[in-house]
């Protein structure tokens, strides 16, 4: 049985096999898509120099942990 475009049954569902797979395949990484941005160099587009780490990971705990110490210093005991 022919399609009225000309393609087959038989030539368009490998297509759409072969499409549903591709886009299966890019959930396989595990990452979200602003991990993935966040992981890039700045100069493609990622995040800037100096961006603090995301939370949950263990740069992230040590990060709050040295910004908690700096914020418990006496402020008048740092020089001008």
């Amino acid at each position: 049985m022919r399609q009225p475009n000309g393609m087959t049954r038989q030539r368009i569902l490998p297509i759409l096999l072969s499409c549903a797979g591709l886009m299966l395949c890019g959930c396989a990484g595990g990452k979200t898509a602003g991990e993935h941005i966040a992981d890039m160099p700045p100069w493609m587009g990622g995040l800037p120099e100096g961006t603090p780490p995301r939370r949950g990971t263990p740069e992230y705990d040590a990060w709050m942990a040295k910004r908690s110490e700096d914020a418990a210093r006496p402020k008048a005991a740092q020089p001008q």
